[in-house]
Formats: structure tokens, C-alpha cells, sequence
């Protein structure tokens, strides 16, 4: 599979589009970030085309830790934090909230360590072989068990929620992120996030079906 910056601007517009209907969907405030899920993936990919423009570009490559940051941030920062309180606030049932809202906890906690990395250590990414290679410091995502951690707050509340259909999300989350490390070990940040943004499509139908 190869990726580019049409795909990523393919994709954003695609999904924002989606996200925009999710939104309207959703019927009560408790909904309200979860239907964001979408329109917020569609940013992130945004940032990513223009990132792929700028690093093909030596005429912006003084843009290209702008549109760096601005994919990492939703990657590494908002994602761990959001998805758990997207799906805290429409839990009902007592034992899966407390579950989730560990999730949440370890999402801040996630979200305190990832910004310190971002902050002190140098923030970098590059093409290599149609796809974007993102390193921050030392990190590097050619390690099998990095991102393990990252599910406990990005996908598995999915997987806790009492809505069968968030739980199918959940399941196809970590099917495509088994996928993801099979198959594109060094590029895992961009492409499971692109999997990611795409499945959050789901969204729409499951506020539909609400």
C-alpha cells in the first residue's frame, strides 16, 4: 500500500465530511465528543498531507516541524486522552465506567510522558519508501512491543463500552493495529493512524443507529 499526500488530503476530506454528519447525529451532549472522533482524525490528516508536500518541497521545508508537531500532537496527545473521555461520558453501567475511567487515567498519565518526550528530545520525520517515518528522540517505532501501551487508552475503552457497536469499533481497532505491526512495523504512527481515521467512519453509523 502506498501512501501520499492525496491520500492523506483524500482521506481528510472524506472523513471530515463524515464526522461533520456524525456530529449531527448525535443526539444529546453526552455524544457530542464521541461524534468529534471523526472531524478531529480528518484534522490530523490534514496536517499529515501538507506535511507530505513540505517534506517533497525544499522551497517549505521550514514548515515541516509545524505540520511534524501538528500530526504528533493529535497522535500522541489528544487520542490518548479524548477516546477514553469520549466514551467515559456515555457510559452508564458502573463497572465498565470505572474500567474505562482507568483508561482515562492511564491516557493522562501517557499524555504527561508524551509531551515531556516532544518537548526536550528532538522531533523529527522523513519519507522512506511512501510512507512517513516519525522519531521522537531515541523512540523509534521499530520496536514490537511500542504502542502496546497506547491501546490501553486509545482503543480499549472501545472495547469496555456497553454498546455492542462501540465494541465492534474497538475489535476492528485492534485487528487493524495487529495489521499495522505485521505489516508496516517502522511506519506504525502513520499508518495505523490512517487505519484509525478511517474506521472512525463507523461513528456516523453507530450515532445513527442511536
Amino acid at each position: 500500500m502506498c501512501f501520499s499526500a492525496e491520500v492523506s488530503f483524500g482521506a481528510s476530506a472524506v472523513i471530515t465530511t463524515v464526522g461533520v454528519a456524525a456530529f449531527k447525529k448525535s443526539n444529546n451532549k453526552e455524544q457530542r465528543l464521541f461524534a468529534l472522533i471523526p472531524i478531529l482524525f480528518g484534522i490530523q490528516q490534514f496536517f499529515e498531507g501538507c506535511l507530505w508536500l513540505t517534506l517533497e518541497s525544499e522551497s517549505y521545508q521550514y514548515l515541516v516541524s509545524l505540520f511534524t508537531f501538528g500530526f504528533l500532537i493529535f497522535a500522541q496527545l489528544i487520542w490518548p486522552v479524548w477516546v477514553p473521555l469520549s466514551v467515559f461520558v456515555m457510559e452508564k453501567r458502573k463497572l465498565r465506567k470505572r474500567l474505562i475511567g482507568f483508561s482515562l487515567a492511564t491516557g493522562i498519565a501517557l499524555f504527561i510522558v508524551l509531551a515531556y518526550r516532544m518537548v526536550f528530545y528532538e522531533v523529527t520525520a522523513q519519507i522512506e519508501n511512501h510512507h512517513i517515518f516519525y522519531t521522537v528522540g531515541h523512540f523509534k517505532s521499530t520496536n514490537w512491543w511500542s504502542g502496546i501501551l497506547y491501546l490501553l487508552p486509545a482503543v480499549f475503552p472501545f472495547v469496555f463500552s456497553s454498546n455492542k457497536f462501540v465494541n465492534y469499533l474497538g475489535l476492528m481497532m485492534l485487528l487493524l493495529f495487529v495489521v499495522a505491526k505485521v505489516f508496516y512495523l517502522k511506519y506504525m504512527i502513520s499508518t495505523w493512524c490512517l487505519f484509525a481515521a478511517v474506521l472512525s467512519l463507523y461513528i456516523y453509523f453507530i450515532l445513527k443507529k442511536e
